[in-house]
């Protein structure tokens, strides 16, 4: 049951990772494997706001 918990972690990160580069915020892909899940997911929840926010307001 580790190795499954393992690749879901991985392919969370993978997500978000693959969002925050397409976001074009972020072009470093060594550094955002540094960080973790929770902090993958406070960026990513944070720039989908300010997106919605400028499609709304623009």
């Amino acid at each position: 049951m580790g190795n499954l918990f393992q690749k879901a972690i991985a392919k969370q990160k993978q997500f978000y990772i693959y969002e925050l580069i397409k976001t074009g915020m972020f072009t470093d892909i060594s550094s955002l494997t540094q960080w973790t899940v929770k902090e993958l997911r406070h960026e990513y929840e944070r720039n989908v706001l300010q997106r919605k926010k400028k499609k709304i307001g623009g």
